[in-house]
């Protein structure tokens, strides 16, 4: 719960204060320290995890966010295809569970990390993106639907 708080509180400044303020060393260094502390897993799983949980028979809720051309060239199996603009008015494709274990992929991981912070801030606990998205998942060679 800390974490979530200090990354809303690292956002509200870097999104909210007046430029003069952010640019203050003081506020500078906390902002830098808090982000070179993060855990290397927070809000993430790589994609050797994620095979790691598949292969063990897990069944997180694998949301792709990747446009349609994108998933044409491969997605996981078991994957909700949902393109992020699109994420919005699907809402009732989500798990209703706010513990659920969702994972979120996308081609790199940006638009993965924006569908986290907006489940996490919907009260989903246990929301993960993939690091490096499909793109480093395509290159371990792991298996995709076509």
């Amino acid at each position: 719960m800390f974490k979530k708080i200090a990354i809303v509180a690292v956002l509200v400044a870097l999104i909210g204060a007046p430029a003069a303020v952010a640019q203050t060393p003081a506020v500078q260094e906390a902002m830098f320290s808090f982000i070179a502390n993060l855990p290397t897993d927070f809000l993430s799983i790589t994609p050797p995890a994620l095979k790691a949980k598949l292969d063990a028979g897990e069944k997180p809720f694998l949301l792709d966010v990747r446009e349609a051309n994108e998933t044409a060239t491969g997605y996981i199996q078991g994957a909700v295809l949902m393109p992020v603009r699109t994420f919005p008015r699907n809402l009732d494709k989500i798990p209703s569970d706010r513990n659920a274990e969702i994972i979120v992929i996308c081609g790199s991981g940006l638009r993965s990390s924006y569908v986290v912070m907006a489940l996490n801030s919907m009260g989903y606990r246990n929301v993960k993106g993939v690091a490096l998205g499909m793109r480093e998942w395509n290159a371990q060679n792991f298996p995709v639907v076509r």
